[in-house]
C-alpha cells in the first residue's frame, strides 16, 4: 500500500460510479469498512470484529433487550488502547475536499455520534467489562482514493491523528475480491487482511 501524499483526483472505478448512479449507498459502504479494515490492519491495528460480528450477541452482553449496534469495527490500537471505529465513506464532491494543508475535510457524523456518551455505549456493547474506550473515525474519501483517521476529543470535536494515506491500491484490492458484487459487510469475508 502506498503512503503517498495527495497528488490529486484518480480515476472512480466504473462499477462505483454505477453504484453511485443507482443510489447503492450500502455498496459504497461497505467498500469503505473493506478498505477501513485494511488500512487498519496495516497500520497494526489488532481487529476484534465488525458490527455484523458483535450484531447477536449485544443483548447477551447487556443483559437486556436492545436494538443497539457496536461501531463499525472493535479494534486494538497500536497504543494498546480498545478502541471504536467508525467508517465514513465519501464520494460527493462536497465532502470529498482537500483543506490546504493537505488534511482531509472533517467526515460527516450522524447526530450525536461525536459524543464520548456514544461511544462509550457502542464500546460497551460487546464488553460488560469496566474501562476506558477511545472513538476513532476513518474517512474513506472514494473520490481522491485517499484516508484518514480522526479521533473523537472528549468534548466531541474531531482531531486528525494520522496522515492522509492513499488507498487506491486498497480499492483496487477490495473491488477485484468481489468482482460480481458488492462487497459484503463483513470483514471477515475477504480472502485475507
Amino acid at each position: 500500500m502506498s503512503r503517498s501524499s495527495v497528488d490529486g483526483n484518480q480515476r472512480i472505478p466504473a462499477r462505483l460510479t454505477q453504484w453511485i448512479d443507482a443510489g447503492n449507498y450500502v455498496a459504497v459502504g461497505n467498500l469503505g469498512e473493506q478498505i477501513m479494515a485494511r488500512l487498519l490492519s496495516s497500520l497494526g491495528y489488532q481487529l476484534l470484529g465488525a458490527q455484523d460480528d458483535f450484531v447477536g450477541m449485544v443483548s447477551e452482553v447487556l443483559g437486556e433487550a436492545t436494538s443497539d449496534n457496536p461501531e463499525d469495527m472493535i479494534a486494538i490500537d497500536p497504543q494498546g488502547r480498545l478502541v471504536t471505529v467508525n467508517s465514513k465513506a465519501a464520494i460527493s464532491p462536497h465532502s470529498c475536499r482537500i483543506k490546504r494543508n493537505g488534511n482531509l475535510t472533517n467526515p460527516r457524523m450522524g447526530r450525536g455520534q461525536s459524543r464520548v456518551g456514544y461511544s462509550t455505549r457502542r464500546a460497551n456493547l460487546i464488553s460488560p467489562l469496566e474501562g476506558d474506550s477511545f472513538a476513532q473515525v476513518v474517512k474513506v474519501d472514494l473520490r481522491n482514493s485517499r484516508a484518514q483517521i480522526f479521533e473523537v476529543a472528549d468534548d466531541g470535536r474531531l482531531d486528525t491523528v494520522s496522515q492522509v494515506f492513499d488507498v487506491s491500491e486498497l480499492v483496487v484490492d477490495v473491488m477485484a475480491a468481489h468482482p460480481n458484487q458488492m462487497p459484503p459487510p463483513n470483514v471477515w469475508d475477504l480472502a485475507e487482511l
